[in-house]
């Protein structure tokens, strides 16, 4: 992973099972106010499914449609 990528599944991992938004997500991996329409988040989070869930049938980074991603390790 590159150290963006380890802080957010790190920030993932300390928030498991917890719903996180996309503002809650940039303003604590990247420490920044962005503009809340940036696909940051989008893309990262397409990074780690490809690291870490990629190849595997467990899933760990879900996607809970109009609030954000969650953590966690069943269905």
């Amino acid at each position: 992973l590159t150290s963006t990528e380890f802080w957010f599944f790190e920030y993932l991992l300390k928030n498991k099972n917890r719903v996180l938004n996309r503002v809650d997500i940039l303003e604590n991996v990247w420490d920044i106010n962005f503009n809340i329409d940036t696909n940051v988040v989008d893309v990262y989070v397409n990074y780690l499914r490809n690291k870490i869930d990629k190849n595997f049938d467990l899933k760990l980074i879900h996607t809970v449609i109009g609030m954000g991603y969650i953590l966690k390790n069943n269905s």
